[in-house]
């Protein structure tokens, strides 16, 4: 029965997530959430480790101030125990010229008390830093790894 609750839960945390529902979004977690969502935190500052609450509402600030429009489809839960994990399909527009990039993110959630305690995202941000530019950078990116490899 446990399972259901977190699996909610979560799905609950998505939702507010997504529709920029801070309030809702923090009442799915716990005060000492521990996130990381492994992306370059160069280019993306905000995502990396995080500790605390306070991470849900800065999130989803930057979020809203760079994306006009967020939408988000979970293609795939599991759920046992305190432990949950999900595949979700993320779209935003971009507020600043209208282009659309979209992505899948794999996260895995761990709960307690029925509150996300802890936090873990993936995302291919090289695929999503070429859709945020509107440009490919696999060729050059290609050939210059071409090299190393084979040193």
């Amino acid at each position: 029965m446990e399972s259901n609750g977190n699996r909610q839960c979560v799905l609950d945390f998505l939702q507010a997530f997504y529709a920029g529902d801070v309030a809702a979004a923090m009442a799915c977690c716990d005060d000492n959430i521990d996130t990381i969502t492994y992306a370059p935190v160069d280019l993306f500052p905000h995502l990396g480790h995080k500790h605390g609450k306070a991470w849900v509402a800065e999130a989803i600030a930057i979020q809203q101030q760079r994306y006009v429009m967020r939408k988000h489809e979970v293609i795939f839960i599991a759920a046992e125990d305190s432990k949950v994990a999900t595949m979700t399909r993320c779209a935003l527009t971009k507020r600043n010229d209208g282009r659309v990039v979209q992505f899948t993110e794999a996260a895995f959630f761990t709960l307690r008390d029925g509150h996300i305690l802890e936090h873990r995202a993936f995302f291919d941000s090289f695929d999503l830093v070429q859709q945020v530019l509107g440009q490919d950078l696999a060729d050059e990116f290609a050939a210059g790894v071409r090299g190393a490899m084979e040193r």
